[in-house]
Parts: structure tokens; sequence; C-alpha cells
């Protein structure tokens, strides 16, 4: 591995996770993958429809694309990293354990919300149809006022929104998280993510996030929302 275990732990620490900090690392991390680590995530690429878009840039996207390569090295890295932990020094206050475990969460959450996000890009906007359209009209009145919340909840999250379904209670939400690992159900699936993270639209629209979520709308392929929905198990 290139960079010693001490170094990485180093890394790991609460006070590197600063965006600006986070950001610069996970872009290194891209430009020179480690080789070594087992691939246990393997990197998707862009589909080409995410290169010709309505108010998002090619050099938005491809920039953004290097922080999800950067999540999924760092996730390698640190799974490798924890093949090697001392278990028995494992400590609520501070271990290695500890550190990598947290830390594997941000990661992870960064290469799965960047996944469903690229793969639901590069589409007409719209509406959904079918059976993803009645259940959110049942749960939010109708279309406009599910599209009224979640561009509402996009403006106050830090970090993403999530239309997610409560498998549980069998509704969707318009759920907020502020960093890669705040997802806060357990057992909701989420089948659409909007990043609201800066570098998801700093380049094109400074501090402009309103009119970056209006571009985000325009660009939604609603045919891939509704197939993962369709494959929610035991949907009500």
């Amino acid at each position: 591995m290139k960079n010693s275990r001490r170094d990485f732990l180093k890394r790991t620490t609460v006070g590197a996770l600063s965006l600006g900090v986070l950001d610069a690392e996970l872009l290194r991390a891209a430009e020179q993958p480690t080789q070594s680590v087992p691939q246990v995530f393997a990197p998707k690429s862009l589909k080409p429809s995410t290169f010709a878009m309505d108010g998002i840039s090619k050099k938005t996207m491809e920039e953004h694309h290097k922080l999800y390569v950067g999540y999924v090295t760092k996730s390698n890295e640190i799974l490798d990293a924890l093949k090697s932990v001392d278990l028995s020094k494992a400590n609520q206050t501070y271990s290695a354990l500890r550190a990598l475990k947290v830390e594997l969460t941000f990661a992870i959450g960064g290469v799965k919300n960047h996944e469903i996000y690229f793969d639901h890009l590069g589409g007409k906007g719209g509406k959904p149809e079918g059976r993803l359209l009645d259940q959110i009209v049942k749960d939010f009145g109708s279309y406009e006022s599910w599209e009224k919340d979640l561009k509402a909840t996009g403006l106050a999250a830090r970090g993403w929104v999530w239309l997610a379904y409560d498998a549980d209670r069998g509704t969707l939400f318009n759920y907020l998280g502020d960093a890669q690992n705040t997802f806060p159900i357990w057992n909701a699936v989420p089948i659409l993510a909007l990043d609201t993270y800066e570098h998801a639209y700093f380049l094109d629209y400074a501090t402009d996030r309103k009119s970056y979520i209006e571009a985000f709308m325009r660009n939604l392929d609603w045919k891939v929302v509704e197939q993962r929905f369709a494959q929610i198990p035991n949907l009500k």
C-alpha cells in the first residue's frame, strides 16, 4: 500500500473531514488509485447522456465523477486496512477499529449515493408514470406537491436529499441528510438522490443552488427511478 497505515488513520480523524479537505483527498485518491487493494467496489463510468445535459456541464460531471471514484478507492482502502486491525484494542473513545468503521460508513455512503445520482441523470425530466406516480400522489396529494417538497428539502439540506420508500409504513418520503453517512431511516429504500453539496453545482451556478435543483429536475430519467421503485421487495 502506498501510504502507511498510520498516515491513513491520521487522514480519517474528525479534523480532516471539512468539505474542502475531503474533496481534495478524494480527488488525489481518484487520480492515484491504490492498485494493491482488492476491488471490493469497482467504479462505474458515467453514461454518455450525462455529458449532454440541460444546465449541468460536462466539466461539472467529470469533476464530480472524480470525487465518486475517490470514494470507491477509499472504501476499498479501509476494507483492506480492517483485515489487519487489532480487535483486542477496540475502544469507544478511540481505536483503529472504531476510526476505520466510522469512516467506512462515510466512504461507502459516498459510493452508493453517487451511483444512484449519476444513474438517473441524462433523462428529459417531466413526470413519472404508472405505479410510482400513483404512490407519489397517494403520499403527497399530487406530483406538484411532491416536487415542491423535494425542492424545498434540497434548499434545506447540507449534503443530500433522498426520495425513499419506507418498507414498514408503505410510504414515500423526501428524507434529508447532511453527510454521506446520515441517511436517517432504517428499512427505507432510496430511489432518487439529489446531491446538494457545492461540488455538484458550483462550477455552473456558483451559490445559486435553486437553479441547480431546477436543472437536476430537467435532466431526471424517470424510467430509472421507476425501475428502482419496482425492484423494491414486498411493495405494499
